[in-house]
């Protein structure tokens, strides 16, 4: 079935969604990353169609979902996405997200254990608060300019900070990521505005490490081995060795946009198992 797109009202403004309707079961709700969109799960929903009912959202700040004037946190960001659930008559759920959608994921799984059937995170932000408070790099403006510099500073983020797609070594395998989805993530990022870091500064207030730990449902832990956050991958693998694991030799941070039809079997497999 094809993906459509609509808005849901919440509180503060709407709520800009892809959906697909296809399928049987429990539905899976998708949660992108800083500062990307629901675009970016085109690719997994088209290799999962058919397979389940399936709804990505525009986190609040990104893509054409409304702009918020709360100050960021993910209990913020959780409770009006639950809302926008909610509004839509969506019961019990999967949640897979992906980078700061990790964080959306398991705040849900914390706050609405009832609702939450398992939570599968893709690049899972993990860091000590001690680690947060020095993440002031990542958390600049990037103001209009009439001579396009801010077009220059949102494509060097999506080229080179988020992504380490360069060969580490001559025999290892890697898969570089398409231009369109380059393209796709600059539009992404441009549109979030001067304050594109918004999910950012959520994401550094946010005690990941306290909070997974109370999470009560199957947890699926999936990675590129070449995501710019690999290293925290693997300190959330080891501190939660209940959680099942997927490794993926080859992929970085724009696994989850483009390679849907690699993943997708991975992400049939762990719903199979907590749907029996």
């Amino acid at each position: 079935m094809p993906i459509k797109k609509a808005y849901v009202d919440t509180r503060d403004g709407q709520i800009h969604y892809r959906y697909s309707e296809g399928g049987a079961g429990l539905p899976i709700l998708f949660f992108h990353m800083t500062a990307s969109s629901s675009a970016c799960y085109e690719s997994l929903m088209t290799a999962l169609d058919g397979y389940c009912p399936m709804y990505a959202f525009d986190l609040p700040h990104y893509g054409q979902s409304f702009m918020p004037t709360a100050e960021p946190s993910y209990d913020y960001i959780a409770d009006v996405l639950m809302e926008a659930i909610d509004n839509l008559g969506i019961g019990k759920f999967h949640c897979f997200g992906h980078h700061g959608g990790t964080n959306v994921s398991t705040q849900m799984a914390v706050t609405h254990p009832d609702r939450v059937a398992s939570i599968m995170l893709a690049g899972v932000t993990y860091p000590t608060m001690e680690e947060s408070a020095r993440n002031s790099a990542f958390i600049y403006d990037n103001p209009p300019d009439i001579r396009g510099s801010q077009a220059i500073t949102a494509w060097t983020r999506v080229v080179k900070d988020c992504d380490s797609s360069a060969p580490i070594e001559p025999d290892t395998p890697f898969y570089p990521v398409p231009a369109d989805i380059y393209h796709s993530e600059l539009i992404d990022t441009l549109t979030a505005g001067t304050e594109w870091h918004w999910g950012y500064r959520a994401v550094f207030k946010h005690d990941m490490q306290r909070l997974l730990g109370l999470v009560s449902c199957p947890i699926l832990l999936v990675c590129g081995t070449r995501d710019i956050i690999f290293f925290w991958h693997e300190r959330a693998k080891k501190a939660l060795p209940h959680a099942k694991v997927v490794e993926r030799e080859g992929y970085g941070s724009y696994y989850c946009a483009f390679a849907g039809d690699d993943l997708a079997p991975f992400v049939r497999d762990f719903v199979d198992g907590v749907n029996a």
